[in-house]
């Protein structure tokens, strides 16, 4: 499966790839993090359940604190 995660290229072998394990599989924290699948947020609960399909791009954005 082919993706764009923060508009770089990621391939995968996994068939089921969910928010959740593709996080994983990048190494991504998950506590203050927001994800978008094709420009629509995906709620946290929800990561678990939601699939990738080849082309689908992600945006996973990372909260900083500072000012």
């Amino acid at each position: 499966m082919k993706l764009s995660v923060n508009q770089k290229e990621y391939l995968t072998d996994s068939e089921q790839l969910t928010v959740s394990r593709l996080l994983n599989e990048i190494q991504s924290p998950t506590a203050g993090v927001a994800v978008a699948v094709n420009n629509k947020v995906v709620r946290k609960v929800d990561w678990e359940s939601t699939l990738l399909a080849d082309g689908d791009h992600i945006t996973v954005i990372t909260a900083v604190c500072g000012g």
